[in-house]
């Protein structure tokens, strides 16, 4: 895997990190019916686990051998959150802890993203 691949990666990461972060805050504020999230966050979820698989198949090159394992942390992580909006979509709680995350996470991709 070369800089350019994992970089494209890490922002379809970030990308889906900030799209459920805003559909975590709709969740938090009722603005959101609970079908549409589950299904959401599950579509979000899907994108995220393909780039974790792509990411753990991945033979890197010695330019990202220490930034690769840093982004499969991300996926499992946005991954993670995502699951808990799409287990409980109609949990305004659980809903404004994914949105904190998910938040957090967007950032982190995007600064792993510009390091490479």
């Amino acid at each position: 895997m070369t800089p350019g691949e994992l970089s494209s990666s890490v922002d379809t990461l970030g990308s889906s990190a900030a799209a459920g972060q805003l559909l975590s805050q709709d969740v938090a504020q009722g603005r959101s019916k609970d079908t549409f999230a589950r299904a959401y966050s599950r579509e979000l979820g899907e994108v995220v686990d393909h780039e974790a698989e792509k990411l753990s198949d991945a033979t890197p090159s010695p330019a990202v051998r220490d930034s690769l394992p840093r982004a499969l942390e991300l996926a499992q992580k946005i991954s993670t959150a995502l699951g808990e909006v799409q287990t409980s979509p109609g949990d305004r709680s659980t809903a404004r802890q994914a949105e904190g995350e998910l938040a957090a996470l967007s950032k982190r991709a995007q600064g792993l993203s510009e390091s490479l």
